[in-house]
């Protein structure tokens, strides 16, 4: 169970960000322009990216989830799995290989990356643009790992597959009108979970 008694076992990040929207709402626009945004990776990669950032953390919620929106893009789990096991003999091409060596550092000893890191993604094909945009998402992850960590939630297959359909339908964007349609949302969550769980 979360630590907040504003949570149960039924919560998901959105209990989180929805309860303090002054200081977490920008999250939702910066995390739509990272994960949905213009790139040289594709929207499977990048939920790829963020799976495998949360299974480094073993961050349940998170893990959970976005293996299962990766899933929605084409990308089967035990593609995750294998890398979280072993990025060399992970089935992914030979050129993304460093992007997942150069995450796992972000993500476990961020402080001993070097240039020979940095070079090795460049080595295999990839722009400065690109890297930067790896170390977002790394980030990103990072932050949202501890943030639901943090607060004890960690979401069981129901909450994942709901967020997941969400997430592959209509990416992270928040409207600016959410307030007002909180306990819709509520209403519609619960039912959407009733079925999942059936």
């Amino acid at each position: 169970m979360p630590y907040f008694n504003h949570l149960n076992d039924r919560s998901d990040i959105t209990d989180i960000t929805w309860n303090d929207r002054k200081r977490l709402g920008p999250l939702d626009k910066a995390s739509q322009e990272i994960m949905r945004g213009k790139s040289n990776f594709a929207h499977a990669q990048k939920e790829l990216f963020a799976a495998y950032v949360s299974g480094l953390n073993a961050c349940s919620f998170c893990y959970g989830s976005h293996v299962a929106v990766a899933e929605k893009f084409g990308i089967p789990p035990a593609i995750v799995e294998s890398l979280l096991e072993d990025i060399e003999t992970a089935p992914v091409k030979d050129k993304e290989k460093p992007l997942f060596s150069y995450l796992k550092k972000l993500t476990l000893s961020s402080s001993k990356l070097s240039q020979k890191d940095a070079d090795e993604v460049f080595n295999a094909g990839w722009s400065e643009e690109d890297l930067h945009e790896l170390i977002l998402i790394g980030c990103l992850f990072n932050f949202y790992n501890r943030l639901l960590d943090g607060h004890g939630v960690k979401g069981n297959k129901a909450i994942y597959h709901f967020g997941a359909n969400h997430l592959h339908k209509n990416g992270y964007g928040v409207p600016w009108f959410i307030s007002l349609i909180k306990g819709f949302i509520k209403k519609s969550k619960l039912k959407k979970l009733k079925e999942f769980n059936s």
